[in-house]
C-alpha cells in the first residue's frame, strides 16, 4: 500500500480558471475547419506517411519550378500546397494537444490514485471501528462495503457482541 500521507497534489482547478479552461478549448475546436469524418470515410481514407508526405511536397516544388509538370488543368497546385499546409497545421496542434492531453492524464492518476488510497485506508479504519463496536460506524461500514461485495477476500468480521 501507498503512503496514505503523501499528496502530490493537493488543490483543485478555480472555477474561473476551469470556466477559461473549456472556453479556450471551444474557441480552439470552433476555429478548426469541419473535419469530422464517419467512420467509413475514417477507413477508405489514406493517413500520410512521412516518406508520402516528402513526396507530395516534392511534387508541389515541381509543380511550381518545372513548367511540364505544372499539371494544374487536372491537380490544381493551390489546392495541394493548402493541404499540405493544413497538414502541418494539424500536426503542430496535434503534437501541443497531445502533451496537453498526457498532462492531463498523469493529473487525474495522481489525484485518482491519491483519492482511491486515502479512501481505501479511511474505509479500512471504518472497518475496524464498526467491528470493535464504535457507535455509528457499523452504518458507515455497511455503506461502503457494497464496494467490495463479491470480490472474495477474507469473510468480514461481524462486530463484537456486547
Amino acid at each position: 500500500m501507498s503512503n496514505t500521507n503523501q499528496n502530490l497534489l493537493n488543490q483543485v482547478i478555480d472555477a474561473n480558471v476551469m470556466a477559461t479552461i473549456m472556453e479556450s478549448l471551444a474557441t480552439v475546436q470552433a476555429a478548426l475547419p469541419d473535419s469530422t469524418l464517419t467512420p467509413e470515410q475514417c477507413s477508405s481514407l489514406n493517413a500520410i506517411s512521412v516518406d508520402n508526405k516528402v513526396f507530395a511536397e516534392e511534387v508541389l516544388n515541381e509543380m511550381d519550378t518545372n513548367p511540364l509538370a505544372a499539371v494544374n488543368a487536372t491537380y490544381n497546385r493551390d489546392y495541394l500546397a493548402n493541404d499540405l499546409q493544413l497538414f502541418e497545421q494539424g500536426e503542430t496542434i496535434e503534437t501541443r494537444l497531445m502533451d496537453l492531453l498526457q498532462r492531463v492524464r498523469d493529473l487525474k492518476r495522481m489525484a485518482g490514485h491519491e483519492s482511491y488510497g486515502m479512501a481505501t485506508g479511511a474505509y479500512g479504519m471504518i472497518e475496524v471501528m464498526a467491528r470493535t463496536g464504535v457507535p455509528g460506524a457499523q452504518a458507515s461500514y455497511d455503506r461502503l462495503k457494497v464496494r467490495y461485495a463479491g470480490q472474495g477476500g477474507r469473510n468480514p468480521t461481524p462486530p463484537l457482541q456486547e
